[in-house]
């Protein structure tokens, strides 16, 4: 009966709650951008400034701004795509605070709309610039600074004249401060040029700004003389190996391109066409061998001469670019049988990234990928899947073109996500090259999970956004780790849930994307949703050693009921399929490590509820998760209790766990009152007392070093501790000022009370605080 009560509730829930995505009116998918101009539109419509007269717009704003703030955060979007709004309910009151209509009409997302400048975040600035080879120049900037609002035109301007050349780039500081910060920004707006990380300090003028840029390219334009050409363009490398852009220039009357143009020409062609110059006017020999003393001529590799010139009517180098790319040849397209020994095993010997195509006319669409030769060093070839049945159970054609890499590592890595542009393409093709991961069939499937190997397998479905993302941070995972680590010889498998649904049931997969750990030893560990990189590593980390013992009813009974005097256990009794459970698990591995640092004899544990659901029953657990704790029996704090349940209003995340166990540890520091003078003043023997405020962040962090100092000195010396906002008579007393604020005793010489004041101990650095105590007390290496 309470199972059919709970799944009306459960229904009732799902029908009242509203999709984010469809509020905004967005695809799952769907990317920053897309998101923030979708929601503009819906700012300036809906704005309660502009809906007077409709009693309701608040609150139907509030919710358009709350599904906006969920969506535009990484980590609120990844528990909203994994648990919907109940995986926000731990702390997150969005939607109330917005902006005026014209806030939104005026300065949001003020370059969502310029094509030529990407916007960039967190997410996608390690790959996009950082780890590429491109040269870029980005404009951080914040929402509320005005002159960020006054150079944006000028930023446009300046995007448009140099597009092509460069990569132009802009970072919202309001939105993404951690960023900003890592990047060295500490004013807006700040124009930072790539890969040198150089800032921008000249007058903030498009030609100026053109100029600074032109100045820091590396590629070069060609003079050609009668000396030089042939040599050039038949002998010398890398020259003979590309086509030539010549500007025949015939003298002061005659148009040629300008200095800046030849530059821009230089970058935009860089590996695919050398640029050159001719100054006819003391060249007229070598002209004439063009019948030309004026223009732009395209030339074959190692052909310059007249037959093969073609002559190009502009002067404008993005259009004489888009004239090259025309010229160039389409990638080259592999046969059937090749494609096919690559599928049966014969790995190539370095990476070949093959393009996969609905059909011939696609290629001719993208005529920009003819760009990718220039841009990596795999060879790359195209293949079209109409005219062979390989394609049938390797690709979803209607999702077509996609890249294929195959590795000399074996096995083969398909971008689901598909390239919208040789960019992206190019980024997708170097990270697959280097990474471990491969598609995964049936046969390599059941290899994955039963051969004894340390596995890494994940799964998801193509059309989920956060599973694309994941992949993503799995193709970095080898290069983030050393070789001579365990990691760096984890095999790392994809399987697709859509083509393999039944292998995904049978693993328990009940949600897009999960990641289970397959050790050696048979064990697993589940990890569901996105996460980046680093929290992999840490979750590998803890599946390796992990930090949380499973623990099955004869266990808990053994080690927390029977546990000794000393021991303090903490237990999370959860449910598998409980969304807060899943949570909580990452976070209570991290705290774990911290408890364990603070004492030897702490421990956590964990017991599956659905596993050992009677149990569990017995012991009176009446919702997942929850935590309980077992206090150590022998301690100096009185204790109340049995156990003490975490409380359901605290967060559930690694910092506030830590903080809430460490009040309950076993202390040799006793906690004083009123009874602060009797206790200490009128003491013989030395004291030290730590006075802080329970609100106060540096009392916090130095409350377990202090910890620490009191066993290390425990039967030398007494520790205490005061809160001073339970009793502001006493530390007033002692004239404590500032927290925290540590005070050394000595201990009463006669019959008279010790001064209040003490001696203050002004550090909290754990080996200096002993060394000041050892000298004040003359206590010498017994301690």
């Amino acid at each position: 009966m309470r199972a059919i009560v709970l799944l009306i509730g459960l229904i009732a829930y799902l029908a009242l709650a509203e999709d984010y995505y469809e509020l905004l009116g967005v695809d799952r998918d769907a990317d920053d951008r897309t998101i923030r101009k979708a929601f503009k539109k819906l700012a300036i419509k809906k704005h309660p400034d502009r809906n007077t007269d409709n009693p309701g717009a608040h609150d139907e704003f509030v919710k358009i701004n709350k599904a906006y703030e969920v969506l535009k955060d990484e980590n609120l979007r990844k528990k909203y795509d994994q648990f919907g709004e109940k995986g926000l309910e731990d702390g997150f009151q969005g939607g109330n605070n917005y902006q005026s209509w014209q806030f939104y009409n005026d300065n949001f997302g003020i370059y969502d709309e310029d094509q030529e400048i990407v916007t960039l975040n967190r997410a996608d600035f390690q790959r996009m610039v950082s780890d590429s080879n491109e040269i870029w120049f980005i404009n951080f900037y914040s929402t509320y600074c005005s002159h960020c609002h006054q150079l944006a035109p000028t930023w446009r301007k300046f995007a448009r004249e140099i597009e092509g050349t460069i990569r132009v780039g802009a970072v919202n500081c309001a939105e993404d401060p951690q960023l900003c910060q890592s990047q060295r920004v500490n004013a807006y707006p700040s124009l930072v040029f790539y890969p040198t990380g150089e800032f921008y300090q000249g007058h903030r003028d498009v030609e100026l700004m053109v100029d600074f840029v032109i100045q820091r390219l590396k590629s070069e334009v060609l003079h050609l003389n009668s000396e030089n050409w042939k040599a050039l363009s038949e002998d010398w490398e890398p020259y003979n190996r590309l086509p030539w852009i010549v500007d025949m220039c015939g003298g002061d009357n005659i148009e040629c391109l300008s200095s800046t143009t030849r530059r821009k020409l230089s970058s935009m062609l860089d590996g695919l066409a050398n640029v050159a110059t001719i100054d006819c006017h003391s060249e007229e020999e070598l002209c004439s061998k063009f019948d030309h003393s004026s223009g732009v001529m395209w030339f074959p590799a190692r052909k310059l001469e007249k037959k093969s010139q073609i002559n190009i009517e502009s002067m404008d180098a993005q259009e004489i670019t888009k004239h090259v790319i025309e010229y160039l040849e389409e990638l080259p397209w592999i046969e059937a049988d090749s494609l096919q020994r690559f599928l049966e095993g014969n790995d190539p010997d370095e990476a070949i990234a093959v393009w996969m195509l609905a059909n011939e006319v696609q290629a001719t669409q993208k005529k920009d990928f003819r760009r990718l030769p220039a841009l990596i060093d795999n060879q790359i070839f195209s293949f079209d899947c109409s005219k062979s049945e390989i394609c049938d159970d390797l690709v979803d054609k209607t999702k077509l073109p996609q890249f294929i890499v195959f590795k000399p590592t074996g096995g083969y890595e398909i971008d689901y996500a598909g390239a919208k542009d040789f960019h992206s393409a190019s980024i997708f093709i170097r990270e697959a090259s280097k990474s471990h991961i491969h598609v995964l069939n049936r046969d390599s499937y059941e290899y994955a999970i039963s051969g004894g190997e340390f596995y890494i397998i994940d799964y998801f479905a193509p059309w989920c956004p956060p599973c694309l993302k994941l992949l993503g941070e799995y193709r970095r995972f080898h290069t983030a780790t050393s070789e001579d680590s365990i990691l760096h010889t984890v095999a790392i498998g994809s399987l697709d849930c859509v083509k393999f649904k039944d292998l995904c049931q049978t693993a328990g997969v009940g949600s897009y994307p999960t990641s289970i750990v397959y050790t050696p030893d048979g064990k697993q560990h589940k990890l569901v949703g996105f996460h980046n990189l680093d929290y992999i590593l840490e979750f590998l980390d803890n599946a390796m050693n992990p930090s949380v013992l499973e623990m099955s009813p004869e266990q808990f009974e053994e080690l927390v009921i029977n546990r000794k005097d000393e021991e303090t256990w903490l237990v999370d009794f959860f449910a598998p399929w409980c969304g807060p459970c899943q949570q909580l698990a990452p976070e209570l591995q991290k705290a774990a490590r911290v408890i364990k640092n603070y004492d030897e004899n702490a421990f956590v544990a964990s017991v599956d509820c659905q596993k050992y659901a009677q149990f569990c029953k017995e012991t009176q657990i009446n919702s997942y998760p929850t935590v309980r704790m077992f206090p150590a029996k022998k301690t100096k704090q009185p204790r109340r209790a049995a156990f003490y349940d975490y409380p359901n209003h605290m967060w559930r995340n690694a910092d506030s766990i830590h903080r809430w166990v460490y009040n309950f540890l076993p202390t040799e520091v006793v906690t004083l009152g009123n009874d602060f003078s009797s206790t200490v003043l009128d003491s013989s023997e030395p004291w030290i007392v730590d006075f802080f405020a329970p609100w106060c962040g540096h009392c916090i962090q130095f409350a377990p070093i202090y910890d620490q100092i009191a066993k290390e000195l425990a039967g030398k010396v007494n520790f205490a501790k005061v809160d001073c906002d339970q009793w502001p008579g006493v530390c007033q007393g002692a004239q404590v000022r500032a927290y925290p604020t540590i005070r050394l005793y000595t201990g009463k010489t006669g019959w008279s009370r010790q001064d209040s004041q003490g001696y203050g101990i002004g550090t909290q650095h754990k080996e200096q605080f002993i060394q000041i105590v050892k000298q004040h007390l003359k206590l010498h290496d017994e301690l």
